[in-house]
């Protein structure tokens, strides 16, 4: 009898193990290394480190990070494509801030309230002040996005700052 229990508390010691490493696991805590198949663990910037055979793995904000860093900005279709990512993941990543569209660029995310274009967020800085004033609930500042401050001038061709200061001194004369 007593070694049925031993065998009973056994089992749900490993179910419970299991459950806890399928819990990281799906938290995007831990990973299975694709070598070995030993659990790695989150060791720095978005990397996780296998102990067993030394693999390193990134998460998928580091592998957009990594892209943009070594690629310069990109579409999102093209990063896609290049680490693996889901579009609707790097989206996400725009909405929560934690990555931006650089001013001049064709194309922005629009503020979920107004329409208004915004490089980051979910709403522009406009909407968040409206629906924070007085005792409304309003929204967080962390969803706060950036409007452009530069667009593309009517030719379609990229330009810098000083390029459109210039250019403007030239109409006023």
């Amino acid at each position: 009898m007593k070694n049925n229990w031993r065998e009973i508390e056994e089992r749900h010691k490993e179910k419970l193990e299991k459950r806890k490493i399928d819990t990281l696991i799906k938290y995007d805590k831990a990973r299975v290394c694709p070598n070995c198949g030993q659990l790695m663990h989150y060791a720095y910037g978005e990397v996780f480190l296998c102990d067993n055979c030394g693999q390193e793995e990134y998460t998928d904000f580091g592998k957009v990070r990594n892209y943009i860093e070594e690629n310069g900005p990109s579409i999102a279709i093209e990063i896609s494509r290049n680490t693996g990512v889901a579009v609707s993941v790097i989206n996400k990543y725009l909405r929560e801030g934690r990555i931006e569209i650089p001013d001049g660029s064709d194309i922005y995310i629009r503020c979920e309230d107004c329409g208004a274009d915004i490089r980051y967020g979910r709403y522009c800085p406009a909407c968040v002040a409206k629906h924070n004033r007085g005792d409304s609930m309003g929204f967080y500042i962390e969803n706060a996005g950036e409007k452009p401050k530069i667009k593309k001038d009517a030719s379609g061709k990229m330009h810098t700052l000083d390029n459109v200061d210039s250019k403007k001194e030239n109409r006023r004369r």
